[in-house]
């Protein structure tokens, strides 16, 4: 059956195209209004954020040495000197992406967001585009809108995490599939897949969407799809071209599987039926009640009346919507690792539904009604859901690169080690200068302390001793840091000794409820090493340990 002909096709083609190249302006101008309220300047909340930033600062860095005989080993020095990369443990397009953005504005946090930012249009312009297949241009950019500022999609999209830029692949992915479906161009079946694979190398996550597609698919054209060598072709090089990324997730990201397979510190458990309603939850919350309860009646109006004929959607169109939002949901549910951020990528249908039944109304009513709720989305976003910063990390770098001596090593210890240490990454004229993490010196912790820990039960003569032994003369630390682990409390016993002085308390002020008040900076009294210092560090999270040596000038 043919599909519903495109809701923009009654405008002229001139006409169509004025009212699509404003409404791509009103989502760039959207963004910006967004990202206003971006904390930049090094004030990262999450921890994978500065991680996701310097991920593509390595990259750039990595293209610009070229160390072709052994990249690997230059990996390790790198991680050596900036103890936050976790380039192989993510998937890696992202960063090759943000990577030219480095070179060409330099190194920082703002440079790091505006990745973000260029990949946040691409969504709300896809968005826009993949709402036109069934409504009106004004409605069609309402649902674009509103996705935009949905409080959970603008919370994750203005930082630097990797929800947004997979999100944008995934629409456009969407977007190709069904341009395919409704004029069997073939070309718009390769693009889809391979944007569907591009968002997959940024967050794998956005796998679900595969099965989606080819039940999609195997509705509109039956058992005759399987004689369309296209589709083995593409199936083909779509498993070609994800080997790699299976490689690497298999290698490096068995953190990630463990969330999968099942995780100690769970908030609840697959097996619960609490498990698998978790996330129906969180559907107010990420998007607002007034969302909510239109979604809610827009999908009722579609599944239980006739109404689905009246909008345009065919039951091709219909269950192409119901399997994103029903695969999409125990697709995430099965997961144990339960975050509201990760299920953003069903969103998109359940807005879709509300905007579907706005749609309906008369044209004035339906706009006037769709505004209404982009208002109470923003106004949500806006005041009960602002993001979250924590200052003051910048401002320990400044002080410790003003203060430490040439080629020395400044001992980190704290809950935000990423933003400290990218924050280190951004100061070219300090390149000299590695960055050590308590937690690697006294601890073994693979990605986060709830997936286990074992202390390095070291004296406090001990932790002086190999203090001095890797030539650290400044020590920036969190008070209370895991303080409950006995290491820890002789760590800090030894930063409260002759050997040390304290020398500046940084201020760490936060708009929520953040685990630091402050940040305290030592100096190392004692003679420290001045030759080539070897540094041993440990990854159990890919069972190596890494030997590194900071030469002296």
């Amino acid at each position: 059956m043919q599909a519903p002909q495109n809701a923009s096709r009654s405008l002229a083609p001139k006409s169509a195209y004025l009212v699509h190249c404003m409404a791509a302006l009103v989502v760039v101008l959207a963004v910006i209004l967004l990202f206003l309220q971006a904390p930049a300047d090094g004030a990262f909340y999450w921890s994978d954020a500065p991680r996701h930033a310097l991920n593509g600062v390595f990259i750039k860095d990595l293209l610009l040495a070229a160390p072709i005989k052994d990249p690997a080993a230059y990996a390790y020095a790198y991680y050596a000197r900036y103890p936050a990369l976790t380039v192989l443990f993510y998937p890696p397009l992202f960063y090759f992406l943000s990577a030219p953005l480095y070179l060409l504005l330099g190194v920082s946090h703002q440079t790091a967001l505006l990745a973000v930012f260029l990949h946040y249009v691409a969504f709300g312009i896809g968005c826009y585009r993949l709402g036109l297949f069934w409504l009106r241009p004004a409605m069609a950019l309402l649902f674009a809108l509103v996705l935009l500022a949905a409080p959970e999609i603008a919370f994750w999209g203005r930082q630097v995490m990797l929800e947004i830029p997979a999100f944008a692949f995934l629409v456009w992915s969407a977007v190709a599939l069904t341009s395919y479906r409704r004029t069997g161009r073939t070309p718009m079946l390769y693009l889809a897949a391979l944007l569907l694979v591009l968002a997959m190398y940024t967050k794998i996550s956005t796998a679900f969407l595969a099965p989606v597609f080819a039940v999609v698919l195997l509705r509109d054209r039956g058992w005759a799809i399987l004689k369309d060598r296209h589709i083995y072709i593409v199936t083909l090089l779509a498993i070609v071209g994800l080997v790699p990324l299976l490689v690497l997730t298999l290698k490096f990201g068995q953190a990630n599987v463990q969330s999968v397979t099942g995780i100690a510190d769970a908030a609840v458990s697959r097996s619960s039926l609490a498990g698998w309603v978790w996330y129906a939850r969180q559907i107010p919350s990420q998007i607002g009640w007034t969302a909510a309860v239109a979604a809610l009646v827009g999908a009722a109006a579609l599944v239980l009346t006739r109404y689905r004929s009246a909008a345009r959607l065919s039951q091709a169109d219909l269950l192409f919507w119901g399997l994103w939002f029903a695969i999409g949901y125990l697709f995430f549910s099965s997961i144990d690792l339960k975050e509201a951020r990760h299920s953003v990528f069903i969103l998109v249908p359940v807005i879709f539904a509300a905007m579907l039944a706005l749609d309906r109304l008369r044209p004035n009513v339906g706009v006037l009604v769709a505004s209404v709720l982009l208002a109470a989305t923003v106004a949500h976003t806006v005041l009960l859901r602002p993001v979250y910063y924590v200052q003051g990390y910048a401002q320990a770098v400044d002080f410790v690169t003003r203060k430490a001596p040439r080629d020395s090593v400044v001992l980190f210890s704290g809950y935000r080690d990423g933003a400290f240490v990218f924050n280190m990454r951004t100061r070219e004229d300090r390149r000299d200068l590695s960055v050590l993490r308590a937690d690697k010196m006294l601890l073994r912790v693979a990605v986060r302390r709830e997936l286990g820990v074992e202390q390095k039960l070291m004296t406090e003569e001990e932790i002086a001793a190999r203090i001095n032994q890797y030539g650290i003369r400044y020590v920036v630390m969190q008070p209370g840091f895991w303080d409950d682990l006995e290491v820890m409390r002789r760590f800090e016993a030894v930063l409260k000794s002759p050997q040390f002085k304290e020398v500046q308390r940084i201020p760490t002020p936060a708009n929520h409820k953040a685990h630091e008040k402050e940040l305290v900076i030592y100096e190392n009294l004692a003679p420290v090493a001045t030759g080539p210092i070897d540094l041993q560090i440990e990854l159990p999270i890919i069972n190596r340990t890494i030997n590194s040596t900071i030469k002296k000038d």
